[in-house]
């Protein structure tokens, strides 16, 4: 699409563009949104040249999966390799354990979120937060098991540190890292990625503008 730039994603080799659209308003967690209009907006986000749409079941329990899959469902079922759909598990908000980033958690969500979103199989799964009670050996583990079966493409995380990247990273790569970056945190800005080759898509870019991760 004239006009849109595209990069490398991280490690996957994905061509995305450079601006990506998110979703976490999508799921009712700030309050009632206008379901036509995020679909438009999806769609004319699209018809702009973006194809890397980013979410989480996390946003409204699926909620956001849904209307993002939903609004993408003629372009998914007509090329669906033009598309790149990234999503976020293993936290559950409210829950007994809301970071949750273990082998059987992670297989549940990225079942949930196939169903949510209508598709046989994910671009990126990007762990939500770091799991201080799951070791990054087994969260990688599982990850790469979901890669071999085909249900997800590739791996990333998001809000995670450097030790706990390059925890991870020591198990299969980290392809990709989703921090928290805005006009108002500026932290990791300049800051040398621990893991060679890995992108950056920043959450809040417009700080709590109901832009997220």
């Amino acid at each position: 699409m004239e006009g849109m730039r595209y990069t490398v994603l991280g490690r996957t080799g994905l061509e995305v563009s450079r601006i990506a659209f998110g979703t976490w308003q999508l799921g009712g967690d700030w309050g009632p949104f206008d379901e036509r209009a995020a679909t438009d907006a999806i769609r004319h986000a699209h018809e702009l040249g973006v194809n890397f749409f980013d979410t989480a079941h996390a946003y409204g329990s699926g909620q956001a999966e849904e209307v993002l899959g939903t609004a993408l469902r003629d372009q998914l079922n007509r090329d669906r390799e033009s598309l790149v759909i990234a999503t976020k598990g293993g936290i559950d908000p409210g829950g007994q354990r809301p970071r949750d980033a273990s082998r059987e958690s992670l297989r549940q969500g990225v079942e949930d979120s196939l169903r949510a979103l209508k598709l046989d199989h994910i671009d990126l799964y990007q762990v939500h937060w770091p799991d201080e009670q799951t070791l990054a050996d087994d969260t990688a583990a599982a990850l790469q098991g979901l890669v071999d079966e085909g249900k997800i493409r590739h791996a990333g995380v998001s809000n995670y540190d450097a030790a706990q990247m390059a925890a991870f990273d020591r198990i299969r790569p980290v392809e990709t890292l989703q921090p928290p970056y805005h006009l108002f945190r500026r932290a990791s800005s300049g800051k040398p990625c621990p893991t060679p080759a890995t992108t950056t898509s920043a959450c809040w870019p417009i700080a709590r503008s109901r832009a997220g991760c």
